[in-house]
């Protein structure tokens, strides 16, 4: 396993290229909350106040509360990433280099080791999971399909986004979730992994709620099974009162940032313009899961055998296949479904694990001319993550289609794949500087 962490590091820090503070966005508070915990033992950028003014660039993502500069966005992704900060912080501050200004200018790197890290250690905890289910010739096979076939690696691995965290704490709590015979200490942990990923991104409380009925659902007597989910929900509890705490303390409600924008954009949730943002996650040229990443299929295909039987066959899956429909429909029906200025279904990267769990019990049950599609399907898939890691942003898309990119994620008369390889191919570099 290690190996294959050690492959993941490899490959995902190999097109060299970090996001400069001007270019960057979501991802900035994310980069240097960790070092203001490690040097100021506080959650806020109030360290790093001169080095945004110098800079004179737009920080919609940071908030003035209490008189402190905190981040719009919710605290989980910078806790998941503050141990990989732990041994850079103690190399600046053995070394007397430790101020604001030079962890500042360090961030930029720093966060892509840190996503490339987490999502490193996804890989290997999903091989880690499969190996229990399968031969290790299978799960290696499917953990570098989950590695380099899906936005684990052009999305996940190249910066601190909230799906980032989101998705090394999922594969932590199916990793847990499905240990021999479920021991309560399990079932705790994945409490706390889960939780990790609700105070990342609060959508991801599906995903929590998934885990406790996993643990409710796993074969055992009636007593067993309550005492695995109580064990589940104390295992929450300390990050979860931690993320409100803050919340309540700096934005004065539970929900934090996202509780000053709550209802700006509500509106029917089955209403027409919704539901094609459903669809163009699944299946938009320029945004949707089955174009760049087709052999998330077989993922479709194993939860849907799991959520629609009369009897579910598997616990984890059905309670965690139910989270990701439902996760569909709440990103589908977000006014911003397409995900911003991004490569490819950004908020599909949350049930990437789920998906790719379900995708081996498929791939076992096919017969050899549909696993010769299915290579078909894998060797497209790499080759899009390789255009996100290398071609993307040459064309420029997100720019130029700012103006409608509702309508843009589905237009054949401008491929951003297309374009941004065209582009691309032009250039002298190996991969496309932000």
């Amino acid at each position: 396993m290690l190996f294959l962490f050690a492959l993941c590091l490899l490959v995902y820090l190999g097109n060299l290229r970090t996001v400069p503070l001007a270019r960057g966005g979501d991802t900035i508070p994310n980069r240097l909350i960790p070092f203001a915990i490690l040097a100021h033992g506080a959650p806020t950028l109030d360290p790093f106040r001169s080095d945004f003014r110098n800079a004179g660039v737009r920080t919609w993502y940071l908030n003035e509360r209490r008189g402190a500069l905190v981040s719009f966005y919710p605290i989980g992704t910078a806790l998941a990433a503050l141990p990989v900060y732990v041994p850079v912080y103690a190399f600046l501050a053995l070394s007397g280099h430790s101020s604001p200004g030079i962890m500042f200018a360090l961030s930029e790197q720093t966060e892509k080791l840190a996503a490339a890290s987490l999502t490193g250690l996804a890989v290997v905890l999903f091989y880690a999971t499969i190996r229990r289910r399968s031969s290790s010739r299978v799960a290696l096979g499917a953990s570098l399909v989950f590695a380099f076939a899906s936005s684990m690696w052009a999305t996940a691995s190249q910066m601190l986004w909230q799906q980032t965290a989101v998705a090394f704490a999922l594969a932590l709590g199916l990793w847990l979730l499905t240990s021999p015979r479920l021991p309560r200490w399990a079932c705790a942990a994945a409490g706390l992994a889960l939780s990790l990923a609700m105070t990342a991104r609060p959508t991801a409380a599906l995903l929590f709620a998934a885990g406790l009925f996993a643990a409710l659902l796993t074969a055992g007597d009636a007593r067993l099974r309550v005492q695995r989910a109580l064990a589940f929900l104390l295992g929450g509890v300390p990050l979860i009162a931690l993320n409100l705490a803050i919340n309540m303390y700096y934005f004065g409600n539970l929900a934090g940032g996202y509780g000053l924008i709550a209802g700006m954009h509500s509106s029917g949730l089955f209403a027409r313009d919704r539901l094609l943002g459903i669809a163009g996650l699944l299946i938009s040229p320029n945004r949707g899961l089955l174009v760049f990443t087709p052999i998330a299929l077989l993922g479709i295909i194993g939860l849907a055998r799991q959520v629609g039987t009369g009897k579910p066959r598997d616990p984890v899956l059905a309670s965690f296949g139910l989270a990701s429909f439902v996760h569909l429909l709440v990103v589908g029906t977000y006014p911003v479904w397409w995900g911003g200025w991004s490569f490819g279904p950004r908020y599909l990267v949350d049930i990437i694990p789920v998906l790719a769990l379900a995708g081996v019990g498929t791939w076992n049950r096919l017969g050899a001319p549909a696993r010769r599609l299915a290579m078909i399907g894998i060797l497209w898939s790499v080759l899009v993550q390789v255009n996100g890691v290398l071609c993307y942003p040459a064309s420029q898309w997100d720019g130029r289609m700012s103006e409608d990119p509702a309508r843009a994620a589905w237009s054949l008369k401008h491929p951003q794949l297309l374009e941004d390889f065209m582009s691309w191919a032009v250039r002298d570099r190996w991969s496309t500087p932000f």
